[in-house]
């Protein structure tokens, strides 16, 4: 790949995985329930090149124009960037460790995964000395991340009758994702401020990365309710039950802390599948845990203290005690959780004798049925979650609709 250094432009990404039965031990032949039964373990590597062009490279821009010893006016140009040579991929690794398993006459099968994610020599922009380099900042391999986590697939068919059958799928996992080193010993780079509110206001950064925090930590102030005026008030060195101090004037980034993390450590999928002679239903939710929502909307639409957007009436009811503009402050972050049917399914096949076609379903279909959550902003699920800023809702996104669906299908 061109975009790395000159000694770097080629990467080796190997991977490998192997399995075995164990459900061929003779151990297992006395447990009937046991249909098959096999475990697993896999290795792999893959490599990073996603940013700009030339970014290894030494660039020169324009410096305006100067006027010479001769009297002369022409167009300066100097170096843009740090140059590096030994820009090289980003490495991502992954073990992981699976057992797959049929159960009780295959009425019951699954996969139970364990798994590391470590991203190795992470690209981005770091502190560089000066001198000997010309700029402070060098695009460069410094920091490493890992993801651990737990992933359970569990496929059961709870009732099977003649005239009534009762499917279910379900897939669950728990994720950690930390930022475990952000520098070393030529370049550093004591912690990355992310997600830069927007105006009006200057509220600052929503979140913040650094050694050994986990990715998409939201960075602030802890509310300590209002004073007299309404002015928002912050516990001084976020020392909860200490001094109160109003925010916007005595506010110190020494009351600052670690306030609750936007990317979900639980996420679930359900599919249910009932059939009751020539009806079918299905059923499919899926939902989010253990996260929390930093709610734009309340920020900037719901405070009296911004005329111009305070499009909510929460301005004057949930918030009605605060006079002062927006902080960030847990005040605004919220449970993230959430549960949502998102598919609804009924579907009729009657029995038919034609010889036109040999089957005829008719069917509707609602998506978006349903949210359990206490996230008062739009759906949950128009938050993103992916990327170093989770969980930060927009204030430029359209709600969910509720979508109707009726059809037929015929087989001929």
């Amino acid at each position: 790949n061109t975009k790395f250094g000159d000694d770097n432009k080629w990467g080796m990404f190997p991977a490998g995985s192997a399995a075995y039965r164990l459900s061929k031990i003779s151990f297992f032949d006395d447990l009937s329930f046991v249909d098959d039964l096999k475990l697993r373990v896999s290795y792999g590597e893959t490599g990073r090149s996603g940013f700009n062009r030339y970014s290894s490279l030494a660039r020169y821009q324009g410096f305006g124009r100067w006027q010479n010893d001769a009297g002369e006016w022409i167009q300066v140009y100097g170096p843009a960037n740090n140059p590096n040579p030994d820009l090289r991929w980003e490495k991502q690794i992954s073990y992981n460790l699976g057992l797959d398993f049929t159960l009780f006459n295959n009425r019951l099968s699954g996969s139970v995964d364990g798994f590391i994610r470590q991203g190795k020599d992470v690209i981005s922009n770091y502190d560089a000395p000066l001198p000997p380099f010309l700029h402070d900042q060098i695009f460069t391999n410094v920091g490493t991340t890992t993801a651990k986590g737990v992933e359970l697939n569990l496929n059961w068919t709870a009732i099977q009758k003649e005239n009534f059958t009762y499917q279910t799928n379900i897939t669950t996992s728990y994720i950690l994702s930390k930022l475990d080193k952000f520098s070393n010993g030529t370049y550093t780079k004591g912690f990355m401020e992310r997600y830069s509110l927007p105006s009006p206001g200057n509220p600052g950064n929503a979140q913040r990365l650094e050694d050994d925090t986990e990715i998409g930590s939201f960075y602030g102030y802890k509310y300590a309710g209002v004073n007299e005026e309404g002015k928002i008030m912050i516990w001084r060195d976020a020392i909860v039950g200490g001094e109160k101090v109003i925010a916007s004037s005595q506010g110190k980034n020494t009351d600052k802390t670690y306030l609750g993390h936007g990317a979900p450590r639980v996420e679930l999928t359900w599919g249910n599948n009932f059939t009751y002679k020539s009806f079918d239903l299905s059923l499919y939710f899926r939902g989010r845990f253990d996260y929390q929502i930093l709610n734009t909307y309340q920020m900037y639409y719901g405070l009296v203290a911004e005329p111009g957007v305070n499009l909510l009436k929460d301005a004057y009811t949930r918030n009605g005690h605060i006079t002062s503009g927006k902080v960030i402050t847990d005040y605004f972050l919220e449970n993230g959780d959430y549960l949502k049917l998102d598919n609804l399914t009924l579907g009729w096949s009657p029995k038919i004798n034609n010889k036109y076609f040999s089957n005829v379903r008719l069917y509707g279909t609602v998506k978006n049925v349903f949210t359990i959550t206490k996230y008062s902003g739009l759906d949950p699920t128009t938050v993103s979650i992916s990327g170093l800023e989770p969980g930060i809702s927009s204030l430029n996104v359209y709600p969910i609709t509720r979508n109707y669906t009726l059809g037929v299908q015929v087989t001929f």
